[in-house]
């Protein structure tokens, strides 16, 4: 039987410098959070990263992930912002 899939989306903002994406997917994957798709843009110095990830097999409830990534971002000196795939989606509709 197949596992339902619980999609977040993850968008990170800041200002570009080494070790973001290695510092951002390393606290993904400690989490055991399974990136599926990704996009990544440098833009006059500006960091933008948006992911669909699966939270489904997580070792850790989603306040916790975000907590996790929230520290990660401070470290990293960028702006994270996790939702759900439906609320993300429910925010950005036209």
């Amino acid at each position: 039987m197949e596992n339902k899939k619980e999609q977040v989306v993850i968008t990170v903002l800041g200002i570009s410098k080494p070790g973001i994406l290695a510092g951002i997917t390393r606290a993904i994957a400690d989490s055991n959070v399974n990136v599926e798709d990704v996009s990544q843009k440098i833009m006059q110095g500006y960091f933008a990263l948006m992911m669909m990830t699966d939270f489904a097999g997580a070792n850790c409830s989603f306040e916790e992930f975000q907590n996790r990534m929230q520290a990660v971002s401070d470290r990293l000196q960028v702006k994270t912002f996790i939702q759900h795939e439906d609320v993300f989606r429910f925010q950005h509709r036209l």
